[in-house]
């Protein structure tokens, strides 16, 4: 374990700790309810989400490329700025909202804020993502991964647990004052995120160890040439599919992107609205959500080392979208008390199992992804940002228009075609690297090619005299 736990990784997971519990409290439930109460519009809120992904579009590539170049702890140091700019505004156009002052002026600077979020995503997003895949080895990512997704997930589970509190010790309503001073909290949390990112070293990344496999293979194929034919020719061991690989990623994350913005930030508002939840019975599904993730989390990795990291993404992402139609089906179907309970388990069921998959399809894209450019292929990430918070608009306006339940057979849909899309690597990524225990070495794989009578001369022939 401790061979995985260099400066870098260490630096990712706190990060992702901080990230989980700021992101928990103000930019799920709480954000997207106080701007409803406030302007009384789902509109509004697709257009702040809209505006954080159109800021982290216009950054990410940039970054991503002058990381490649220049060095990725020089950008994240940049990114960092970006926050240290966002919180404040934000904070400062929250209070003036609740105290009802220039509404019009207060909602331009949360846009403003928003944007400035997108950016300081844009920004730190690939190159912080590329050191750490440069700090991991080739083959053994899943596990890293896993960790980064963990701690992300489980800090997660205190902003919905602290909003819980605070709405029953205020009487459990939808009041402004309390949705202030929670988004006020999660603005304060944000500043500590902006500090540790001044804090990675391009020095402390890993060497050979951590190159694509398709690179690694080559440079084994060129050693096993020079040493036989005494040549420095150039052996291409890789098959030619590999190539397709990043690109199959990114369209895949395209397009679940795409349906994903549709619902995700209108989720709450369906609670709250249409199924007239408390503020604490929302926030404590909010709890049972990350819990959830992370035990599905281990699950999928586990189950990729069984059958295979393509096959397992797969299997999960379409249990996850029959659990999404199951979803629906019950909120239209049952009645009673019944229902309220069935949406929330298969909610819950839903979204463990459909973002569980992420350290599976990242140690995919960063084993199959040379060294050299892994900061551009992580920065095209914003492109996924950008079309799920462009989405977010287009769900706010059908939810306005036609209803929350409707717009999330779009997202089933459009979730469904990116999981045909992710089957084209069946057969073409790798199992990962299973580990064994320092003292003991691999066998080797023996085929019984000769009789067994054959082999005893064989091996005696060969053996060597007294």
């Amino acid at each position: 374990m401790r061979e995985h736990l260099s400066h870098n990784v260490v630096l990712n997971l706190i990060i992702a700790a901080c990230c989980g519990l700021a992101d928990s409290i103000w930019t799920g439930t709480i954000g997207v309810a106080f701007i409803s109460d406030v302007w009384h519009t789902n509109k509004r809120v697709g257009i702040a989400t809209a505006l954080t992904g159109l800021a982290a579009l216009a950054s990410a590539l940039p970054a991503g490329w002058a990381a490649d170049r220049y060095g990725r702890a020089k950008v994240c140091r940049v990114g960092s700025l970006a926050i240290l700019v966002a919180a404040p505004a934000y904070a400062y156009a929250t209070l003036r909202a609740t105290e009802g002052k220039d509404k019009e002026l207060s909602y331009i600077l949360i846009c403003v804020a928003s944007a400035f979020f997108g950016l300081s995503s844009g920004i730190i997003n690939g190159p912080a993502q590329a050191l750490l895949a440069d700090s991991a080895s080739t083959g053994a990512r899943s596990k890293v991964y896993t960790w980064l997704f963990a701690c992300y997930i489980v800090p997660s589970v205190l902003g919905p647990a602290i909003s819980v509190g605070y709405f029953e010790a205020h009487g459990d309503e939808w009041r402004l004052p309390l949705l202030r001073d929670l988004t006020l909290l999660g603005m304060a949390l944000e500043v500590p995120v902006a500090v540790l990112c001044c804090c990675f070293r391009d020095d402390k990344a890993l060497g050979e160890s951590s190159d694509a496999v398709q690179d690694q293979e080559r440079a084994a194929a060129d050693a096993c040439a020079d040493a036989e034919a005494g040549s420095d020719g150039d052996a291409d061991v890789t098959d030619p599919r590999v190539k397709m690989i990043p690109y199959v990623v990114f369209c895949t994350d395209l397009v679940v992107a795409l349906g994903s913005g549709c619902t995700i930030k209108f989720f709450p508002l369906w609670f709250k609205n249409d199924l007239s939840m408390s503020p604490a019975a929302v926030q404590g599904i909010y709890c049972g959500v990350p819990l959830s993730m992370a035990l599905a989390s281990g699950f999928c990795t586990a189950l990729s080392r069984r059958i295979g990291r393509v096959e397992a993404v797969l299997g999960v992402r379409t249990a996850a979208l029959i659990c999404f139609a199951g979803m629906l089906a019950v909120f239209y179907r049952v009645h009673g008390a019944w229902r309220l309970r069935g949406v929330v388990a298969l909610y819950i069921l839903r979204t463990a199992l459909m973002n569980c998959t992420y350290p599976v399809e990242e140690s995919i894209l960063m084993d199959y992804v040379p060294k050299n450019t892994r900061a551009r292929w992580k920065s095209l990430e914003s492109v996924s940002q950008f079309g799920w918070c462009g989405s977010a608009l287009a769900g706010g306006l059908l939810a306005d228009k036609y209803g929350y339940a409707r717009t999330f057979a779009i997202t089933i849909c459009l979730q469904a075609s990116g999981v045909l899309c992710y089957s084209r690597l069946l057969g073409v990524v790798a199992r990962e690297k299973s580990e064994t225990a320092p003292d003991e070495a691999p066998e080797p794989l023996r085929e019984p090619l000769l009789p067994e009578e054959e082999k005893v001369d064989d091996d005696a022939a060969a053996a060597p005299g007294p």
